[in-house]
């Protein structure tokens, strides 16, 4: 609405000047030497307005044409720089998303990915959770006692507190048969967080005093006992320790709250193993296969 009020003004004062020009439109005498110029003074205001307007578009032009080689160079580095992004995106795609996943170079790009604006910050700290998750869980890459210590030691304090690392780092402290301090880790963590998995692990440790261990078990059973990460530990430990019936029953109870866990029919097969009912341990090893 205000272009049109403003188109309006313009007509009026147009006319106005038309108007004036019509009853007085004055004149300029230009002289030199012998010859004198006599023109309308709305000639001149015209011609003095064209040329003004040929100068500034000229001025342009010249300007246009001088900042022309510095665009293009503006415009071959952009294109360089955008060469460049293009090629480092496609080099980290590859390390993220390549087959099998190299943890320690996923680890290393990280800081690199910070800045990209295709990948947020949680899926960053994602990331860098599942590649300690890769380094501590798979033996490759924990081969020997100090390479497993070196993992851990260099996980952030947040990620140290994360029961599932928590759990990945025992599993590779009993492997390495660091059952004590792995005994210790668990029952610590235990007090001040519940954790299945960890209670599971607990079984895999060769006790100093297995009886104590089973108590241990056992007592956790009266608060959880619906628990089938601990209901799975406890059928191992009274495996480990003989007592077939108690270990048939606590695996038997412990499919009908999980029955996708492989761990448990290969509990079982082992168990009837070793009660010499080979059929039978062969029906629960089948089951277990099915399972993975």
């Amino acid at each position: 609405m205000h272009r049109f009020f403003i188109f309006l003004l313009v007509l009026a004062l147009s006319v106005w000047i038309g108007v004036k020009m019509t009853l007085d439109p004055g004149y300029m005498l230009i002289t030199w030497h012998q010859l004198a110029l006599e023109m309308p003074l709305w000639l001149v205001i015209l011609i003095l307005v064209i040329i003004f307007v040929l100068i500034y578009y000229l001025i342009r032009l010249f300007k246009f044409l001088f900042m022309l080689p510095k665009r293009w160079r503006q415009s071959l580095d952009r294109k360089r720089l955008q060469k460049t992004i293009a090629l480092d995106d496609q080099r980290l795609f590859s390390v993220l998303y390549q087959k099998p996943q190299n943890w320690h170079h996923i680890l290393e790009i990280l800081p690199q990915l910070e800045n990209k604006p295709w990948i947020s910050k949680n899926q960053i700290q994602q990331l860098q959770q599942e590649s300690y998750e890769g380094l501590l869980s798979e033996e490759k890459y924990t081969y020997d006692l100090s390479t497993l210590e070196t993992i851990w030691n260099n996980l952030p304090p947040r990620l140290k507190k994360d029961p599932q690392l928590l759990n990945f780092y025992i599993r590779g402290l009993v492997r390495h048969h660091e059952d004590a301090k792995a005994e210790s880790l668990i029952i610590k963590q235990l007090k001040k967080q519940w954790f299945g998995p960890l209670v599971s692990t607990y079984s895999l440790i060769k006790s100093t005093n297995p009886t104590r261990q089973l108590a241990i078990t056992e007592k956790w059973l009266k608060k959880h006992p619906d628990d089938p990460y601990l209901l799975l530990s406890l059928g191992r430990l009274c495996r480990q320790r003989r007592l077939w019936g108690k270990a048939r029953d606590y695996l038997e109870k412990n499919l009908i709250y999980d029955s996708s866990n492989s761990e448990t029919y290969l509990e079982l097969g082992e168990l009837f193993e070793s009660l010499e009912e080979p059929l039978q341990a062969l029906i629960w090893f089948k089951k277990g296969l099915t399972k993975k």
